[in-house]
């Protein structure tokens, strides 16, 4: 729908600019035609190959390029790094021409827009303007970590490009070198994870295929994605970590690319694959810089050393070879592998390559001396991939199934399990803290080093938002619904407890009064005992009161067995009261620990509930956002087309201004013609029209240095619009499923 609104607005809004360039193409300037004869008025006469001051010498195309002893003077497609411009238009010093005012403004506007459309030779050449992303990421580049925090992805949607019920084999997979991110490889995209909390951050879009390798840039800043479809097509791709946005593309391949890399400095990128040729690009135009043609059979991976000395590269019939980085000369052969070299990767301080395998080894090369240094039988059925930490650790993978950690002299510290078929791809953390590796089933896990038990558990295919967004509301609903009945359960047993603990306080009242009685009894017991052997002491003393005291006796006796049978009566009530008490006991405990569980699962259903709130939150959150961008896109595409609508009405004006001009230019020469043929009358008439035609001429040359600044403000608005029509196209060629 955005796509077809936005190609019918384009079409109208550039339908004035398509009549008009039919008539006026781009005119090119050129070395030979216009800045050659610049630099021979104002600059040979000291900077040519006969007096070339500062080594500099600018009468020939090629010397004007080499530069002079401080470096190169022009930066194609970039005026503000060109030393040259600085100098010319007095921004810096020693002002040049020495001693003189600047070069006229005529002359600075075409050796601007030399510069700008690539600094052509000749009418043969091609104008090549410069990527302006490429070029501040080449500015910026940094061969270590970066100031301020690790760059970790702030603006990227995470709305999947395909959902499919299940991920295909894991066939590309990388980390960053500083922050704790990882990518991972899916279909048409690449997944960004946080390698702490395995929270997904953002989803890269790859419309060109599957992606087969991944690569960070050394500061982490940007990431090389390179795929394609097999048989079919192949490229890389170069985006922001942060924006997720495309900075440079290259490559057009017959076949998928199975290996890229890009260089430390970030000037060239390298991929290669089924072809067996690796084609090296530079960054800024995009064009090839050099191929490299050794290999006899598929190339599975390719590594620039950390100092951007070498480039290595391995094949599928154990080939590996070293390469001059600059200038692609050979710089060695490594043999000793007898299987597929899968993964390759330099040591951080360049002196040490790692391969990986199929013949199960893992083997580690000296570069200064280009000789095998260790080898190790790592992976029973073969290596399949290889990565160095910052701190020299080795993580790796095989068709055994396992992860293994070793050190740099290749003893194991960890083994990590969890993986359900043959290990493809793995990646470790710049600091080491986190190992990740994916399997043939599209499985991935994350672990930390620290713990490897603590297995984490993240998707090569992730959900859409409103599959999760659904899933959250279902989980929310089965929460609430586990919280209520929790609540009830807790209530429930909350009131039998209660009604226990009634009936036990009771029972030990009970209890408590029987055994006051019991006391008492056995005090009036004690008593009566007391008194009977005193009596039976008087009887033995008082014969003659004998039938007295038998009498009392008697009298005693009875209440002495009165008595007893009371007390054996109480001490029954008292037995029975204790087991009464010791049941109550034993029944309350039960219901108090029945309370305490159910009130420990209402516990645990309210912090599931809050756990669902939050991924429906985030859910949400991630729908408002790829609407948000789709907005943000479509209005940024409008934008572009008023600037463009607005440019071409003022350069349409300024044209018709142009031709009148022009016309009274003619006039006035024809006028001169004829006050020249009456000179001699006529002396003081021509003068004014000598001076009213020189104002004429400064007026046309003011007007065609305006053109052409609306021109190239034209072109740039026009750029403009294709990038973001080229933007949009992406966007919506990627989630052309969700709108």
């Amino acid at each position: 729908m955005y796509r077809s609104l936005f190609s019918v607005i384009l079409s109208l809004l550039l339908l004035p600019v398509t009549l008009w360039a039919e008539e006026t193409q781009e005119k090119k300037i050129t070395f030979d035609e216009h800045i050659k004869p610049i630099f021979r008025e104002h600059c040979t006469a000291c900077h040519s190959e006969g007096d070339k001051a500062s080594d500099l010498a600018l009468d020939s195309y090629a010397a004007s390029l080499a530069g002079g002893s401080s470096g190169d003077v022009i930066a194609a497609g970039n005026t503000s790094g060109s030393r040259l411009w600085q100098l010319v238009t007095h921004a810096e010093q020693p002002y040049m021409p020495p001693d003189q005012d600047p070069i006229p403004k005529e002359q600075i506007a075409l050796l601007k827009t030399w510069i700008e459309q690539g600094m052509p030779e000749n009418a043969g050449s091609e104008i090549k303007r410069v990527n302006n992303a490429a070029a501040a990421m080449i500015q910026g580049a940094l061969s270590g970590k970066p100031e301020g925090p690790p760059p970790m992805p702030e603006d990227i949607l995470r709305q999947p490009i395909l959902e499919t019920s299940r991920a295909a084999a894991i066939s590309a997979m990388a980390a960053s070198p500083w922050a704790p991110l990882l990518a991972v490889g899916g279909q048409q995209q690449v997944s960004l994870y946080h390698a702490e909390s395995g929270e997904l951050l953002g989803i890269i879009p790859f419309p060109e295929g599957e992606p087969q390798a991944l690569a960070f840039t050394r500061d982490g800043r940007q990431l090389l994605i390179g795929g394609g479809r097999h048989s079919h097509s192949g490229c890389a791709v170069l985006v922001d970590v942060a924006s997720g946005r495309r900075i440079t593309k290259v490559g057009d391949e017959l076949d998928t690319v199975l290996a890229a890399d890009i260089s430390p400095d970030k000037s060239r990128i390298a991929i290669a694959g089924p072809q067996k040729i690796i084609r090296i690009f530079d960054s800024l135009s995009g064009e090839v810089v050099f191929e490299l043609k050794k290999h006899t059979d598929w190339i599975y991976s390719l590594r620039f050393s950390p100092d951007g000395v070498l480039l290595a590269s391995g094949d599928r019939s154990n080939g590996l070879i070293l390469w001059e980085a600059d200038t692609g000369n050979l710089y060695s052969e490594l043999a000793g592998h007898k299987g597929e070299v899968r993964s390759l990767d330099f040591r951080g301080d360049s002196n040490v390559l790692a391969s990986a395998s199929l013949d199960g080894t893992i083997k580690l090369w000296d570069m200064y001396e280009s000789r095998e240094i260790k080898s190790w039988n790592a992976h029973a059925g073969g290596a399949t991939a290889v990565a160095f930490a910052n701190d020299g650790h080795i993580a790796s993978a095989g068709r055994d199934r396992k992860v293994k950690l070793w050190d740099g002299n290749g003893q194991m510290q960890k083994e990590f399990q969890g993986l359900d078929d043959m290990a493809l791809e793995v990646a470790i953390t710049g600091d080491g803290s986190f190992v990740a590796a994916g399997d043939w089933s599209g499985a991935v896990r994350l672990w930390p080093t620290a713990k490897p038990e603590q297995i984490r558990f993240v998707a090569a295919n992730p959900p859409s938002i409103d599959h999760r967004l659904a899933q959250a509301q279902q989980a929310r609903d089965t929460s609430q619904e586990s919280l209520q009945a929790a609540i009830t359960e807790s209530e429930a047993a909350l009131a039998a407890a209660q009604q226990s603990e009634q009936q036990l306080k009771a029972a030990e009242l009970e209890a408590q009064t029987l055994q006051e009685q019991l006391q008492q009894k056995t005090r009036i017991k004690n008593q009566l005992e007391t008194q009977s052997v005193e009596l039976d002491a008087r009887i033995q003393e008082l014969e003659k009161q004998l039938a007295e005291s038998r009498q009392q006796r008697m009298t005693v006796q009875q209440d002495l067995q009165q008595t007893s049978g009371q007390l054996e009566q109480l001490q029954a009530q008292h037995s029975a009261a204790v087991q009464v008490r010791e049941s109550s006991q034993v029944t309350y405990q039960q219901l108090a620990e029945a309370a305490n569980a159910a009130s420990e699962k209402r516990q645990a259903a309210e912090l599931q509930l809050e756990d669902a709130k939050q991924a429906l939150a985030a859910a949400l959150a991630d729908k408002q956002a790829l609407e948000a961008k789709s907005k943000a896109l479509l209005t940024a595409s409008e934008t572009a087309q008023q600037r463009v609508q607005d440019l071409t009405q003022k350069l349409a004006a300024s044209a018709e201004t142009q031709q009148a001009q022009k016309a009274q230019h003619e006039q006035m020469q024809r006028q001169l013609g004829e006050l020249q043929q009456q000179l001699e009358e006529l002396q003081q008439q021509m003068k004014n029209a000598l001076e009213a035609q020189s104002k004429a001429q400064a007026t046309l040359a003011e007007t065609q240095r305006q053109n052409s600044e609306l021109q190239q403000q034209l072109e740039k608005a026009g750029q403009e619009a294709q990038e973001a029509e080229q933007e949009l196209q992406l966007f919506e060629q990627s989630y052309k499923r969700t709108n």
